[in-house]
């Protein structure tokens, strides 16, 4: 939407209107939320309007902390604050909560006045994005607010607030930007989860981390097992993220995986494809078995499953062998996106039949207990989101008004 157009085609009032309409904001509605929330949305669009383009021309910035890269955005977006504010009269944040900032004369600010507005900002307000700092800076301009009914920067440059009306359209618009920017932050924290748990950052997929074996083959469970794998096509390691497994294999060219899982208690094969796929179900959305059957690896009978489930809104596809008797129960998964699967499925079926139950030396494996992997680091990401999503089937006055409640008790 172009800004500039949409206010140009505004109704026009007089001056003395609209500086009466504003005085009468400054006294009934001293609104310091809506300004923040205002502000948090002119500086998520900013950032990530920056971080757009740092990522096409300039990757490497972003590697740099986090807070640091914060207090970067927060300076520059004094000066683009300055040119909006000096041409329009208002920021896309500004213009969805219908304010408008205006001199003491009721005309738009100077560039110069705009200037000086978002600098005092900065400092005072947000404290230069300064970790604990900015949450003292914004303490204390809220409590000057409620006090005065004026901010210190536009008390000092003589400059008024007015706040409109806000329609049903801009209340739903700035409540789903509002859920953006708090749903970024969580799904941020997701897929380092993630990343952690299966998927991994490049540097653990890469090989340093990898430990692959000359020939081609891993052997454990005391000797139970052995797998044969093409090492041109396949990356195998002790297993590091998963605690219940002894292996983990990367694909060298792209977004599979794989994991085996050895424990030395028996369990009846009947029951363990039910047991497999009630884990998934109390740790994963949408579960669904395609296939399940009964074949021969030499001279066991295995179970092989087929099987969909949606972890961290990430749809995978499982292919797994299960196994179960005197050597123990192995399992083992290989697992991909949903759409990637096609273009895995034959490596990840050539991996599966490398399975041999044999009696061959082994490292110590892993003291496994459970019949398959457990996802209980996504308990912690679960709550949070369960957490937010209480806050965002609120409305968003209902969002404001209980945030300044709350912090005036």
């Amino acid at each position: 939407m172009n800004t500039s157009t949409t206010l140009r085609s505004m109704p026009v009032i007089t001056v003395n209107n609209m500086l009466t309409q504003a005085s009468h904001c400054r006294v009934r509605h001293i609104r310091p939320w809506v300004r923040y929330f205002a502000r948090t949305i002119d500086i998520f669009l900013f950032a990530m309007s920056v971080g757009f383009v740092l990522g096409m021309f300039a990757p490497s910035v972003l590697n740099i902390h986090a807070a640091f890269l914060n207090m970067i955005i927060l300076f520059v977006w004094i000066f683009q604050e300055s040119i909006l504010l000096a041409n329009c009269g208002t920021t896309p944040g500004k213009w969805l909560f219908n304010i408008r900032v205006r001199n003491s004369v009721g005309q738009k600010l100077t560039f110069s006045e705009a200037l000086n507005r978002s600098f005092s900002v900065w400092l005072k307000g947000m404290g230069m994005g300064v970790p604990v700092l900015c949450l003292i800076t914004l303490l204390s301009s809220r409590s000057k607010l409620k006090r005065d009914g004026i901010t210190a920067w536009d008390e000092d440059g003589g400059l008024v607030v007015a706040h409109g009306r806000m329609s049903v359209l801009r209340s739903t618009v700035a409540l789903l930007l509002l859920l953006g920017c708090f749903s970024v932050g969580v799904w941020e924290r997701s897929l380092d989860n993630m990343e952690e748990f299966t998927f991994a950052s490049d540097s653990i997929a890469s090989e340093e981390f990898f430990a692959e074996p000359a020939d081609g083959v891993v052997t454990g469970g005391f000797g139970t097992y052995s797998i044969k794998y093409d090492p041109s096509t396949w990356v195998a390691q002790r297993a590091i993220s998963n605690p219940d497994a002894e292996y983990e294999f990367h694909h060298g060219n792209g977004d599979a995986y794989a994991v085996l899982i050895y424990e030395r208690t028996a369990f009846p094969l009947s029951l363990l494809s039910a047991a497999v796929i009630e884990n998934m179900e109390s740790v994963a959305s949408d579960v669904r078995l395609v296939s399940s059957e009964t074949i021969q690896l030499g001279d066991e009978s295995i179970i092989s499953l087929q099987f969909e489930a949606t972890v961290m809104t990430v749809p995978l596809v499982y292919s797994a062998y299960i196994s179960s008797g005197e050597h123990g129960t192995v399992q083992f998964l290989t697992y991909t996106s949903k759409h990637l699967f096609d273009e895995y499925r034959r490596d990840c079926h050539t991996l599966l039949n490398g399975l041999s139950l044999t009696n061959c030396e082994s490292e110590i494996p892993n003291n496994a207990n459970r019949v398959v992997t457990s996802f209980e680091y996504e308990e912690s990401t679960m709550v949070d989101r369960d957490a937010h999503s209480d806050v965002n089937s609120a409305g968003l006055n209902d969002l404001i008004e209980f945030a300044d409640k709350w912090l005036d008790d």
